[in-house]
């Protein structure tokens, strides 16, 4: 039977087409990181999702969630377990979806994705195969542009990554696993309800047409150039350690090639004496290969990177005809 649910729930991961969260999750968690804030807390706040899965649509749908203390500690991580328990005994017995599907995590400038975050999404993923991770960015919506975005490790990841914990070469090109498909992003759709969207109509029809004319903060461009460049310094390093590792290959087998020349010649000479050559050793007892050099942190690194560039474009795409108009009325 719980093979059965297992095989059942792993389907259901495969034909989700989008996640459902309703606007009374977004508000807890806005609020949440909020809060952080105001205490002068860490500012990266996480909790637990809660909901179910539509089969039928096709559609995981978030409908409750919870905050969690951050588990630095042994101590923090067994009272987050018991606050977990809790949490699900009192929605179950108020008939509230209690069922986890994922976790959430806020983020700033898309830096999210580290090896923290995969070892999370991996152990979420291993207890439910419809786990998620929610990635909300309180900077970029601050601008006026909600940064709601959901992820789960892809199935090639996945197995990998269950396998061994870090990523070689050869392993990466054998299961074409790149910094593209590391994370599948899901797409997220706000669900309100009826009171909510007439709300929405009346605000919209109120508002202040003169903020679309509002040119784009150089700061934010900053820190992302910023974030930007600290990514290459990162893949720099791992290049770095890739070319040690090549010459560390190299001289390697520039010396076992010297060793066996060597060996055949003082063989041959004893031969010529009339001496008995003393049995052959296994070369590659005596030459070690070096430790091969794990490229999961390039991969993660160039994730980031290429977030950081979607992430430019998108900023400066929409700024850059709001400051032809701003010349425009100059000249």
């Amino acid at each position: 039977m719980a093979a059965s649910t297992q095989q059942q729930s792993g389907q259901a991961t495969e034909s989700i087409q989008c996640v459902e969260v309703t606007s009374q999750v977004i508000m807890k968690i806005t609020r949440n990181c909020q809060d952080e804030l105001d205490k002068q807390l860490d500012p990266h706040v996480s909790g637990v999702l809660l909901g179910l899965i539509n089969e039928s649509r096709r559609v995981l749908e978030v409908t409750h969630c919870f905050p969690l203390m951050n588990s630095d500690t042994d101590e923090s991580m067994e009272i987050n377990r018991e606050h977990m328990l809790e949490m699900e005994r009192s929605l179950r017995s108020v008939n509230i979806d209690y069922q986890q599907v994922g976790f959430y995590q806020s983020t700033y400038l898309n830096t999210h994705c580290d090896r923290n975050f995969l070892d999370s999404v991996f152990d979420y993923l291993e207890e439910m195969n419809e786990a998620i991770a929610i990635i909300y960015d309180p900077l970029k919506t601050k601008l006026g542009h909600l940064s709601l975005r959901a992820f789960k490790l892809s199935g090639p990841a996945f197995r990998q990554y269950k396998t061994e914990k870090d990523f070689t070469a050869e392993m990466l090109r054998d299961k074409f696993i790149s910094y593209e498909n590391l994370f599948q992003e899901i797409p997220v759709v706000v669900k309100n309800s009826s009171l909510t969207n007439v709300l929405l109509c009346e605000l919209d029809s109120v508002q202040d047409t003169t903020s679309f004319f509002t040119l784009p903060t150089s700061s934010y461009l900053e820190k992302s150039m910023q974030l930007l460049l600290g990514g290459l310094d990162e893949i720099n390093q791992d290049l770095l350690k890739i070319n040690k590792f090549q010459k560390a290959v190299y001289k390697k087998q520039t010396d076992m090639m010297k060793y066996i020349q060597d060996r055949k010649e003082e063989n041959d000479r004893m031969l010529r004496e009339g001496l008995k050559p003393p049995p052959e050793e296994d070369v590659n007892e005596l030459f070690k290969d070096p430790p091969p050099v794990g490229r999961l942190e390039s991969l993660l690194s160039a994730n980031r990177i290429s977030s950081h560039c979607d992430m430019i474009e998108e900023h400066v795409k929409s700024g850059i005809g709001k400051l032809y108009l701003a010349d425009s009325f100059m000249s």
